[in-house]
C-alpha cells in the first residue's frame, strides 16, 4: 500500500504541465512534443471533425495543427494558456479549409418530421445524429461558437480568447446558434403541444 502511494506520488511529480512541455519543445525535446500530441489529439480531432464535418479532412487538419505547433514553438510565450493557443491554431486552420472549399456539403433535408416510433434507444441515436447534422449545417460563425461552448466545454471568456471576438459577439453567436438548433429540432423535441414560450 505504501509502495502504491509512492508510485502515484512519483507519477504526479513526473507529469509536466503543458507550459513545461512547450518549453521543452522549444529546446528540441521530441518526447515532450509527443506528450502534448497525446494529450490533445482526440480533443482537437473532434473539434476539427465537428467544424469540417469530414473525417478525412479532420485527420489532415489534426496533422497540420501539430506541424504548426512544432513550427511555431519558438513563438509560444511561456505562461500562455496552451489549450487556448492550440485551439486558436485549430480554429484558424478549419476556417481556412472552409473558405477553400468550392462545394459545401449538402445535408439530406428530405427526412420526415415528426415522432420516431419504436425503441427509445433508436430514437436517441437518431436524435443525436440529427443534432450533429444540424450543428454541421449551422452558419460557420454560429457553428464555431456552439461547438466551442457545447461540445468543447469552454467558458465564454475562453471562447473570447480563442476567437478574438468581443464577449457580446460570442454570447450572441451562441444564443443565435442555439435558437436555430431549437427551431430545427423542435419537431423531434416537442411532445406535440405548442407551449414553446
Amino acid at each position: 500500500m505504501l509502495t502504491d502511494t509512492l508510485i502515484r506520488s512519483r507519477k504526479k511529480e513526473v507529469e509536466r504541465t503543458d507550459d513545461e512541455l512547450m518549453r521543452s519543445v522549444q529546446r528540441g525535446d521530441n518526447a515532450a512534443f509527443r506528450e502534448l500530441y497525446g494529450r490533445y489529439k482526440n480533443q482537437l480531432f473532434l473539434y476539427c471533425y465537428r467544424m469540417l464535418n469530414d473525417r478525412e479532412g479532420a485527420k489532415d487538419a489534426l496533422q497540420e495543427i501539430f506541424v504548426r505547433v512544432h513550427q511555431n514553438a519558438a513563438k509560444y510565450t511561456p505562461g500562455t494558456n496552451f489549450a487556448g493557443w492550440v485551439h486558436t491554431i485549430a480554429r484558424n486552420l478549419c476556417l481556412n479549409v472552409q473558405r477553400g472549399r468550392k462545394d459545401q456539403v449538402d445535408f439530406d433535408e428530405t427526412s420526415s418530421y415528426g415522432r420516431i416510433d419504436g425503441d427509445s434507444e433508436d430514437a436517441d441515436v437518431y436524435l443525436r445524429e440529427k443534432l450533429a447534422n444540424e450543428v454541421a449545417a449551422l452558419p460557420a460563425i454560429y457553428r464555431e461558437a456552439v461547438i466551442l461552448r457545447e461540445y468543447e466545454g469552454y467558458s465564454y471568456k475562453q471562447i473570447v480568447e480563442i476567437t478574438g471576438q468581443t464577449m457580446a459577439t460570442v454570447k450572441f453567436r451562441i444564443f443565435k446558434g442555439r435558437e436555430i438548433l431549437r427551431k430545427k429540432l423542435g419537431p423531434w423535441l416537442n411532445d406535440g403541444s405548442d407551449d414553446d414560450r
